[in-house]
């Protein structure tokens, strides 16, 4: 019972009240529709919270301020990096890994997340594979302390030992065509610990993260409804162009 209590103060705030609520026992006798979760409200309130506070801070104001003088093109837009913002700052990852790290937009929400969340310890292994960008160019100075820049392709990167073996977030934002996608998520998604949150921008270019929810997801032959001892994750949405999901998983073998 002790070295489970460990495991259990090893997993971020965030993940434990999830992991707490996916893997409440169920009663003798109780019928399975009582097991259910209620949908994750909690999530939802706080991400909006967070989002609704990003919106309107000085903070996004510079931001946006800085994306426009850059030049905005393939970077994030207000709501997406709010979304990000309050995602990030409700799970609360010690580990997280981005792939397309650009100029770093995203990257300084993230980053920012932390910091406003006291995550001193957390890192944010940034890939990018474009040399002839500016890369992390947008990330203030006071944030690049929890900033581990990567270059080179993610396809080689994840054959060295430059990224940890367990994560906590990851980030999908590079080559956004259906396999490459496809790739990311599955390759991603065996490293993250349980609880973890798997967030991908501009799904609406492809089916690859429909496809890649759908495929997370068992149902019981009989009833036809949802088999969550079967299925891998417990929630999922899209707000904007961020999808995320949030991998299920026993915290004993967190």
């Amino acid at each position: 019972m002790k070295a489970a209590a460990n495991v259990q103060a090893a997993i971020p705030v965030s993940q434990r009240h999830l992991l707490s609520r996916i893997w409440s026992p169920r009663g003798k006798g109780t019928p399975p529709l009582e097991s259910w979760l209620l949908p994750l409200y909690d999530v939802w309130d706080d991400v909006a919270s967070f989002a609704a506070e990003m919106r309107t801070s000085d903070f996004m104001a510079e931001m946006m301020r800085r994306r426009v003088a850059h030049g905005s093109h393939g970077l994030m837009a207000a709501l997406d990096c709010a979304t990000l913002y309050a995602l990030t700052r409700w799970h609360r990852p010690s580990v997280i890994v981005e792939t397309g790290g650009f100029v770093g937009l995203s990257a300084t929400f993230v980053l920012k997340a932390l910091a406003d969340a006291n995550m001193v310890n957390a890192r944010l292994y940034s890939i990018e594979s474009d040399e002839n960008c500016e890369h992390w160019a947008l990330v203030p100075d006071e944030l690049r302390h929890s900033l581990v820049p990567l270059r080179g392709r993610v396809e080689d990167i994840v054959r060295t030992e430059k990224l940890p073996a367990k994560i906590d977030m990851f980030l999908h934002d590079s080559g956004h065509t259906y396999w490459h996608m496809r790739w990311e998520f599955r390759e991603f998604w065996r490293r993250l610990s349980n609880g973890g949150l798997l967030v991908s921008h501009d799904v609406h270019m492809n089916a690859a993260f429909a496809k890649f929810v759908t495929e997370r997801y068992a149902h019981d032959k009989k009833t036809g409804l949802l088999d969550r001892s079967r299925s891998e994750h417990e929630e999922w949405g899209r707000w904007g162009y961020i999808g995320f999901t949030i991998k299920k998983g026993d915290p004993a073998n967190a």
